[in-house]
């Protein structure tokens, strides 16, 4: 069966030397792959690989960690006008948005961000990509105050499993990826979560599965991995687990199949 990552970065320097040969082999083994974009450059590329491999799509949006770039809602709004408005896009979400407490970049900035990226998908019918490091609360109340219509993901879903059943209850997917291979409290989150709620996703090139290095260079092709432990945790074959994952990330995604 065919894998589908739902949220991978492959215009990111890291595979500057070896894309092509990637995006090649994985059309022996993906069904679908989303490049995500997180500011105007990024965008570029995803909407550029998509329209060469046919298993690939993309998001467009402003990450958190890239609001101080101040890049204009106007210009991205437009790449969304114009790509909705093309037959052949193969546009499917909005972000990757959200909030980033990790790191020490500016709260409220990211807030009128993530709001305004909530607005688009909404105004466009999309779902939404968030990225919630270590801000699940604050997450939450911002899509409690502002629903999206269509949902979408939390992508690489690292709260506690008491937040899970929240964003699920409001009808997200969590998106789970490498960490699930390492961590104790992600295992319990995807043990108590249906897995008609769960896709699966690398965030290449970061956060590779065991048995790789937390730092070394994460790709599609370790998707197993992912798959392999989310079976032992819910007593599902590999086949089921790949099966359920890949109908989700069409149906969240709105890809017809």
């Amino acid at each position: 069966m065919l894998y589908f990552d739902t949220h991978a970065h492959y215009d990111w320097k890291e595979f500057d030397k070896d894309r092509k040969e990637l995006f090649e082999e994985f059309e022996r083994k993906l069904c679908g792959l989303v490049n995500i974009g997180i500011n105007i450059e990024s965008v570029s590329k995803v909407i550029e690989y998509a329209k060469k491999y046919s298993y690939m799509y993309y998001s467009i949006g402003i990450h958190p960690m890239e609001v101080e770039k101040e890049i204009s809602i106007n210009s991205i709004e437009q790449i969304i006008k114009n790509e909705v408005e093309n037959k052949s896009s193969k546009l499917v979400a909005i972000g990757e948005t959200g909030l980033d407490y990790h790191f020490d970049y500016p709260i409220e900035l990211q807030k009128e961000y993530f709001i305004e990226q909530i607005k688009l998908a909404n105004k466009y019918s999309l779902p939404i990509i968030i990225h919630s490091r270590e801000s699940q609360e604050d997450v939450e109340k911002i899509l409690r105050e502002n629903p999206v219509i269509k949902t979408g993901i939390m992508h690489c879903y690292s709260g506690t499993p008491e937040m899970s059943k929240k964003f699920v209850e409001m009808g997200y997917y969590l998106g789970i990826g490498g960490p699930v291979t390492r961590y104790k409290d992600i295992q319990e989150t995807v043990g108590i979560t249906p897995i008609d709620r769960i896709v699966i996703e690398t965030d290449s090139p970061v956060l590779p599965p065991e048995p790789f290095e937390k730092h070394s260079r994460n790709n599609s092709l370790y998707l197993n991995y992912i798959v392999n432990k989310i079976a032992e945790i819910k007593g599902l074959s590999e086949d089921e687990v790949i099966k359920y994952t890949t109908q989700n990330a069409y149906k969240v995604y709105g890809i017809r199949n």
